[in-house]
């Protein structure tokens, strides 16, 4: 059923609204303290290693990367891939060989991500950089794990190349190297943000809000559009209409409904946000994840919390301290 409620969206005409999400840069004193800050990773180019490899390199291959070789799957499968057996594995090494990437720059902008995080969580330990082919599991493009980060290096051809042809436009905007820093910096706030187990709306956006917030702080040098993985223009839209998506979900008193449907609707990825009106189209899917975030950056300026003290509060309490206004 849809809302009978005809809400006055704001449109970007001429100029488009400059919003910029992180206060601090390059000369800031904290960036000059962060940039000092000794990183010491190893970036290994696995997946040029495996394309150079041979059958009888696979016992190596198995003890240098034994986390890269589940045991469920057969030798059979790894010596179709070194072969060439498996056509698949050979266009996407070509699509990677042929991308020709700046590997120094990827692990220079790793490594920048790593210096902040430990800026913020001293007890960080830096790991290795490790790039793979994944067959475009364009969901898990970046992986954490306590020794090494595993990047999917087949997951950042460009949003427009052929490989990516079957994909839908909105999760498309995302397989851009220029990325990469964002999806870093958002997979390592997972690792310091608690699940909530609130199930109100209002507690999804704050629980989007607390990893977007930390995922700013990873990754300052990331555009808005690319920290949420909006289109420039959806994630301009996002921000001239914040008052307005407020006001809906005010009016539509749902901030603290626990309706499984509002999840789809406002939070999870998307080709748009589901409002019911017109403008849908207009918008990017999970608006609410945008509003969670808001609402932290308004905690945190209107309240002397620490970092980590932050993230463990309750979506109310953070709400009701915020002095949450959107902007007009």
């Amino acid at each position: 059923m849809k809302y009978k409620i005809y809400r006055c969206f704001k449109y970007l005409a001429f100029a488009k609204a400059l919003f910029i999400l992180s206060s601090c840069n390059d000369s800031s004193e904290v960036e000059q303290d962060i940039a000092a800050i000794p990183i010491h990773s190893e970036i290994k180019l696995f997946h040029e290693e495996f394309a150079q490899s041979g059958p009888d390199d696979l016992d190596h291959l198995k003890q240098t990367y034994p986390m890269l070789f589940p045991q469920r799957f057969a030798d059979s499968v790894w010596i179709a891939k070194l072969t060439g057996a498996d056509t698949i594995q050979s266009v996407l090494e070509n699509a990677v060989d042929d991308r020709n990437f700046d590997f120094q720059k990827i692990h220079d902008d790793v490594d920048d991500v790593f210096r902040h995080v430990e800026y913020y969580f001293p007890e960080f330990e830096t790991p290795d950089i490790i790039t793979v082919i994944s067959e475009v599991d364009y969901r898990r493009k970046v992986t954490p794990t306590q020794s090494q980060l595993l990047i999917a290096i087949d997951t950042y051809l460009g949003k427009d190349h052929e490989l990516y042809a079957g994909i839908n436009t909105y999760q498309k905007e995302g397989l851009q190297i220029s990325h990469l820093p964002a999806d870093v910096g958002l997979a390592y706030a997972y690792l310091f943000v608690q699940p909530s187990m609130d199930r109100t709306l209002l507690g999804s956006m704050v629980y989007h809000g607390k990893l977007h917030y930390l995922q700013e702080l990873f990754a300052p040098q990331s555009t808005g559009a690319q920290l949420f993985n909006y289109a420039p223009d959806k994630y301009d839209f996002t921000v001239f209409n914040e008052s307005e998506m407020w006001s809906f979900f005010v009016d539509e008193n749902i901030l603290y409904s626990t309706d499984p449907k509002l999840q789809s609707r406002f939070i999870l990825p998307a080709p748009f946000s589901k409002f019911y009106l017109e403008v849908d189209q207009d918008t990017p899917g999970g608006v609410g994840q945008y509003i969670g975030y808001r609402i932290i950056k308004a905690y945190m300026e209107n309240n002397e919390t620490p970092l980590d003290a932050m993230l463990t509060l309750p979506a109310d309490v953070i709400f009701n301290k915020s002095g949450y206004k959107p902007k007009q």
